[in-house]
């Protein structure tokens, strides 16, 4: 019997709303051969779960809880010898910090674009101004936080996403694949 590796690595890759996280998804399930890549969004049905809102800023207390049922979803995957890609919102200075997790190593990347771009496609999402700009300044408190910034104002959403599955290969020290 094969045994399951010991240490699987998580890729937790993170940006304000309106940077492009949801867009990236296809192309990065396409492009990630092996990776389980998963956009924390996908359980959401109407911005909640299970009837509970969690996508507005208003849901801010139900955040916890959201989280801590992703850690238990991801242990579940990585128990299983598959590294994962996780697609989330920018996590709070305390969250950065816990980067210790029996399952393996954690990498952080930022996605980040301008504030002009960000307001322009939240507005054609149709948020309202307060929200956008709680988005822009989430965006800024968060970029002093990642080494690891990627651009998501000026290409394709192929080309960003050959450029995340590019850290993923150099922080892993995996090519890849073709």
């Amino acid at each position: 019997m094969k045994s399951r590796p010991t240490s699987v690595p998580l890729y937790l890759v993170t940006g304000a709303p309106g940077v492009g996280k949801t867009t990236l998804l296809p192309d990065l399930v396409r492009l990630g051969q092996g990776l389980v890549v998963i956009d924390q969004d996908e359980l959401l049905e109407g911005g909640a779960i299970l009837g509970v809102p969690i996508a507005h800023p208003e849901a801010a207390p139900n955040w916890p809880a959201y989280n801590r049922m992703w850690d238990r979803i991801l242990r579940i995957v990585r128990r299983a010898g598959h590294p994962v890609l996780l697609l989330g919102p920018t996590p709070s200075p305390e969250e950065l910090a816990t980067n210790a997790d029996p399952a393996g190593p954690v990498h952080w990347a930022l996605l980040d674009c301008t504030d002009q771009l960000r307001r322009a496609r939240l507005q054609t999402r149709g948020w309202p101004a307060e929200w956008i700009e709680d988005a822009v300044l989430d965006a800024a408190q968060t970029r002093e936080f990642f080494p690891t910034v990627i651009t998501t104002d000026d290409e394709d959403s192929e080309a960003i996403a050959r450029r995340v599955l590019g850290w993923v290969a150099t922080v892993s020290g995996t090519p890849l694949p073709e």
